[in-house]
């Protein structure tokens, strides 16, 4: 054979290879593989949130799963005459969101008990709370408990925390007991205190404290470990009711556009309950379970019953186990170096675990393969943290452990340089900004740069999700999109830190691919591609391109999850079959 053939054959076959390139579908792309959609969706303004930031038209899916993303000629094949069209007629469609960091479950079990919701905007003075419970009181048998949630200090006109002397004129024969919303203290009244054997002499609990006057006799004011003393006397829950709570989670998750929740702290009644409304068709948002661990007893245990993270299927399964390493900004108790409480000497917050024994339940943990998730909002406290996980992830030689610090209120920049350095991801919060952004006040001005930021997790390369934390704050995402972006604190309009402010698409990072990595999901969702799980919203507007501050009034017309319309506001969208 001739050099001169050898070269034609040789460059034939050069153009025949190129051909076969460029007729290949690419990923993300429709082709010949592109067919039998179950749903197609065209003529809208898809955000996939993919690594590139790619925006298209049409979105297809199968058994489920997306098929293929693309402009709506592209996906015209994957149609035939069974397939679901949605005409979106412009408008814009998301991944759907990811709360990483939820109290769903309790939440909604408050709402079914109707307990009192001592919340702003509903209660604006201690006055206000003081008159509720004088209803309820009236309205009760002797000896009943009046239980609620949700009072501010920092809301209510009197600034001031509610005390048992507030509350005792109000209800001298029932027991009452309601905590704040920060979930880290309570008040109690006199009746509710002597139930518990509460006195001057009672000694405070370990990782608690029974606050007292200056004469030494309790306030009524329990923070942390101190709740416990008068909450595990309250009335019993109906066996149903984790179920029919898993039920309103669902719906109040769906209408706001989240498709997966963390729901964290779960008792094994929680758990049967999400796993009843699930087996019963209540159950459409995706949930990851986090029980919650209190001491090293409590470790091995958890441990011995041979379950870990993963351990479920895509719509319910075992997420992280969670700690606490300290309290909280409301209670005055999350644990930070110099200097103290403004206005308290003395007050450096409390580490809810000796540093030894933390060690030994994260080490057992870990070992029995559970993902860790460990609160921690003073620097202290994320430090005793780091501290053990850096040890941990050395003596078991993880890799891929992605071990989390809940909330991380003042990250530092030497704190932040130890999460990028240890891999550790953080459950931000972004809707703290305005919700709860007057408690940062309480720890002076040179720790509101630092507290719960946003921007410099970015530039740091840390990986930080997005968690509600409800009932601390609304369950709606959006309240944290907005405030995420704006950082505006409620009370006085302050921009709090303005340098930690975030672009719409990093905000929707959050609540997409990184809440998706933090659960150990990115093969699965955050992102609209090909072969990931067809979680979607479609919104009423294009978030991308709006004011910011209407980002907090974004609402979802419909919600998908796995390809099925699980909540719809209205059916304004065209529908063809």
């Amino acid at each position: 054979m001739s050099s001169q053939s050898t070269l034609i054959r040789l460059l034939l076959l050069f153009f025949l290879s190129a051909l076969l390139l460029l007729t290949t579908p690419r990923p993300g792309h429709a082709g010949a593989a592109c067919r039998d959609a179950d749903l197609l969706l065209r003529n809208g303004k898809i955000a996939t949130m993919d690594n590139t930031g790619r925006i298209v038209q049409a979105l297809a899916v199968r058994d489920g799963v997306i098929l293929a993303v693309g402009s709506d000629d592209e996906l015209a094949v994957c149609a035939h005459t069974g397939t679901t069209v949605i005409d979106l007629k412009g408008a814009t469609v998301l991944p759907g969101l990811i709360d990483v960091h939820t109290h769903a479950l309790d939440w909604a079990k408050g709402i079914l008990r109707d307990e009192l919701d001592a919340s702003y905007p509903k209660m604006k003075s201690i006055a206000d709370i003081v008159e509720a419970v004088r209803r309820r009181a009236a309205a009760a048998s002797p000896g009943d408990w009046i239980v609620g949630f949700g009072w501010d200090d920092k809301k209510l006109s009197e600034q001031r925390y509610v005390l048992r002397r507030d509350l005792d004129a109000a209800s001298p024969r029932n027991p009452v007991y309601l905590m704040h919303i920060s979930g880290h203290l309570s008040v109690a009244n006199s009746q509710a205190l002597a139930r518990a054997g509460i006195t001057r002499a009672t000694p405070d609990p370990d990782g608690g404290v029974i606050e007292r006057d200056r004469d030494g006799e309790p306030t009524g004011i329990l923070l942390d470990n101190a709740m416990g003393l008068v909450a595990r006397l309250l009335p019993s829950d109906p066996p149903d009711l984790p179920r029919r709570a898993a039920k309103l989670v669902s719906h109040k998750a769906l209408e706001v556009g989240l498709t997966t929740i963390h729901d964290i702290w779960d008792s094994p009644e929680d758990m049967r309950g999400y796993q009843d409304a699930l087996q019963e068709g209540l159950l459409h948002v995706r949930v990851q379970l986090v029980p919650g661990v209190r001491n090293v007893e409590e470790a091995s245990a958890l441990a011995g019953t041979g379950l870990h993270t993963g351990f479920g299927n895509d719509r319910l399964k075992l997420g992280a186990v969670k700690l606490f390493a300290d309290g909280g900004m409301g209670a005055r108790t999350i644990a930070v170096y110099p200097p103290p409480v403004a206005g308290e000497p003395d007050n450096f917050g409390l580490l809810i675990w000796k540093s030894d024994q933390l060690l030994e339940a994260h080490r057992i943990l870990a070992r029995a393969g559970w993902q860790i998730v460990t609160h921690a909002i003073g620097d202290r406290a994320m430090d005793q943290v780091l501290d053990s996980y850096q040890v941990v992830l050395q003596e078991l030689h993880l890799t891929n452990a992605r071990f989390r610090i809940a909330h991380g209120g003042i990250s530092t920049p030497a704190i932040q340089k130890r999460l990028r350095e240890l891999n550790v991801l953080v459950d931000g919060n972004p809707a703290f900004a305005y919700w709860i952004g007057s408690w940062f006040l309480k720890y002076g001005p040179e720790r509101i740069r630092w507290s719960y930021p946003g921007k410099s997790y970015f530039d740091n390369g840390i990986i930080a999700g997005a968690g509600s934390d409800v009932g601390v704050t609304p369950i709606s995402p959006w309240w944290g999109i907005w405030a995420g972006v704006v950082r505006r604190e409620m009370n006085s309009g302050e921009i709090l830190a303005p340098e930690e402010r975030l672009t719409v698409l990093q905000v929707l990072q959050l609540y997409t691919r990184n809440g998706a990595y933090i659960g150990f999901e990115e093969d699965q969702k955050g992102s609209l591609e090909p072969g990931k799980l067809a979680d979607f919203i479609v919104v009423d507007r294009d978030v991308l391109t709006i004011p910011p501050d209407d980002l907090k009034d974004v609402q979802v017309l419909k919600t998908f999850v796995g390809g099925e319309l699980v909540y719809e506001q209205d059916n304004t969208l065209e529908t063809q079959r």
